[in-house]
């Protein structure tokens, strides 16, 4: 079975060479094409086998009768409506090939968007990890500085208790030998002794 090439410019469509066919004027074995002119639409005809690479001898013969109109309108009907099926097919095709295309694009973008989220929550978690380290060594700088203040300031207090210490000794001498040496100027120390004489 012969194998069909349509011919968009010439209108007819070739069905390859015939082992029945007549031979052209190049003494070769003519070739079947089917005719889609509005006059002759679907009829066959031989034709020179090198119409379409040049040098062709013209020749040309029609194959079948000449068809009646209502014949004509029948053919032409059904090709219209066997053109207007595959049409349909192909577009019922793109429509399903539509949202299988627009799947697998939010699929790759989701995917790349989990991506982008896996490694911002790795981000910011090395980013959070540094922060703590940070806040731990300063606060653990705050610990030493406060430590250390108080440190110092217990010291200064310990001075101060010692000097208010030394000046509360140093007083108190005074004060009793104030008093020790109003005693004995005024002559109180008298009955003081003959009290410890008895």
């Amino acid at each position: 079975m012969s194998v069909s090439h349509i011919t968009g410019s010439s209108g007819t469509v070739e069905s390859g060479a015939s082992t029945e066919g007549p031979k052209c004027y190049c003494d070769l074995k003519a070739k079947s094409t089917i005719a889609f002119t509005k006059e002759n639409f679907g009829r066959r005809f031989w034709g020179c086998v090198k119409f379409k690479d040049g040098g062709h001898c013209n020749y040309f013969a029609w194959r079948d009768p000449k068809m009646c109109s209502y014949g004509r309108r029948v053919i032409t009907k059904l090709r219209a409506m066997h053109s207007q099926s595959r049409g349909e097919q192909c577009t019922w095709e793109s429509i399903e090939r539509e949202p299988r295309h627009e799947t697998e694009v939010i699929v790759a973008m989701t995917e790349q968007h989990r991506e982008e989220i896996v490694n911002m929550s790795k981000q910011h978690c090395i980013e959070i990890e540094k922060l703590n380290v940070q806040n731990r060594a300063n606060i653990d700088a705050m610990i030493v500085q406060h430590r250390l203040e108080i440190d110092v300031e217990r010291r200064v207090s310990d001075v101060k208790i010692s000097g208010y210490r030394a000046a509360l000794g140093v007083c108190l001498f005074l004060i009793f030998g104030i008093f020790a040496a109003h005693i004995f100027s005024t002559g109180l120390c008298t009955p003081l002794k003959l009290m410890l004489a008895a």
